[in-house]
């Protein structure tokens, strides 16, 4: 059936029998019947079931009555829980496998990223450019050298996404796809202010540090500054200086404190903030974009065709070895953020602090998780 929700939000299967089942998972990706992709899947199960006990029944709100996996869900195969997740809907044990097999096929994504194969060759192409850029000046930090030269408070490089922050952050994803994670990797600029801020951008661009073309635009967002508001005051300013009403100093100094001022967000802004990601603050603030940076990764095969001598029978076999090419090429997004340090404090503080921030999603991907097997306290 064709339809915009995820699979993980189906309330039931309609899985006839176990050889239903086994076709089932075979078109999924898993054949059942070579012990290799069967022990894949045993794994994926047991690791749903520790996800599940540790972040959604542990430690489970005092509103809520404490549950506890079933231990025929505990010793259910594959197609066991396929079957119990197509009975019927009302039974305790059809909601308890349909909530491990959805972490199941959110697992499934993760694990099965072939980017995290190649993972610290990605972290390199991407990372390293910034921080050839990035210079120590005693207890100075700044982006560039020279007239260039930017000061910085903190240059942060995120390297990886814990496979747990992973699971968690597709669960609450409409989409539920690994290839939906546009932060496994992510960059931020703390500045003194937000003119510096401007500044980084500036930078970032004209060092061709960020390929601007393959910016992704819905997910571009600035909560930090109101470009139209800088852009008119500049414009004004550089008018008066033109005619010498102003100096190189106060020109500097009233842009910058132009820039300091934050403005209420439009209408049209909220919409495509919340929208994008329901868990952020609406108190958070920041200048950030997603980049898909093209990424080399060489291919093992062709390395191994550089030192093997033994002929290859097989002549299709051989014309697809003799065409291995050195390297593949792939795009792999990753995120780009630049705030001020008066924002940076604010947005990790209250309503805007990271962890409030993943405490709603934990409490949301539970939710869609387990469903009616939340049930509240009777007071």
């Amino acid at each position: 059936m064709v339809t915009d929700h995820s699979p993980i939000d189906l309330k039931r299967l309609a899985i006839r029998d176990r050889e239903d089942a086994y076709h089932f998972v075979l078109s999924y990706g898993y054949d059942l019947n070579l012990p290799e992709e069967a022990e894949e899947v045993y794994k994926l199960k047991s690791e749903a079931l520790t996800f599940i006990k540790t972040y959604f029944l542990e430690d489970i709100e005092e509103q809520f009555e404490p549950l506890q996996v079933p231990q025929s869900i505990e010793k259910a195969d594959i197609s066991d829980l396929l079957l119990l997740a197509s009975s019927n809907p009302r039974a305790s044990l059809q909601k308890w496998a349909c909530a491990v097999l959805r972490v199941m096929h959110t697992l499934a994504h993760v694990v099965s990223d072939l980017s995290a194969h190649y993972f610290p060759d990605i972290q390199q192409q991407v990372l390293g450019p910034y921080y050839e850029h990035i210079h120590q000046e005693g207890d100075q930090l700044f982006l560039g050298t020279g007239d260039q030269a930017i000061p910085l408070v903190e240059f942060n490089a995120k390297a990886g996404k814990r496979r747990e922050s992973a699971i968690m952050k597709l669960l609450h994803k409409r989409e539920n796809v690994a290839a939906d994670i546009f932060d496994r990797i992510g960059v931020r600029f703390v500045t003194h202010d937000r003119m510096d801020a401007l500044l980084v951008l500036r930078y970032l661009r004209e060092n061709h540090l960020v390929p601007f073309p393959n910016v992704k635009p819905s997910r571009s967002m600035n909560t930090l500054i109101h470009i139209d508001k800088f852009r008119k005051t500049f414009r004004e300013l550089f008018h008066r200086y033109r005619n010498s009403e102003i100096n190189d100093s106060e020109f500097e100094h009233i842009l910058r404190h132009s820039a300091q001022f934050r403005d209420v967000l439009s209408p049209r802004q909220i919409h495509r903030m919340f929208k994008r990601n329901p868990f952020s603050s609406r108190t958070y603030r920041s200048m950030q974009f997603t980049v898909r940076q093209l990424v080399r990764i060489t291919n093992p095969l062709y390395a191994f065709k550089q030192d093997m001598n033994a002929p290859i029978n097989d002549n299709v076999a051989l014309a697809r070895f003799q065409a291995a090419r050195p390297y593949y090429r792939f795009f792999f997004p990753y995120e780009v953020q630049i705030v001020d340090v008066e924002t940076h404090h604010n947005n990790r503080s209250g309503t805007s602090s990271h962890g409030t921030y993943k405490h709603r999603q934990r409490l949301a991907a539970r939710e869609r998780v387990l469903g009616s097997l939340l049930k509240p306290l009777q007071k």
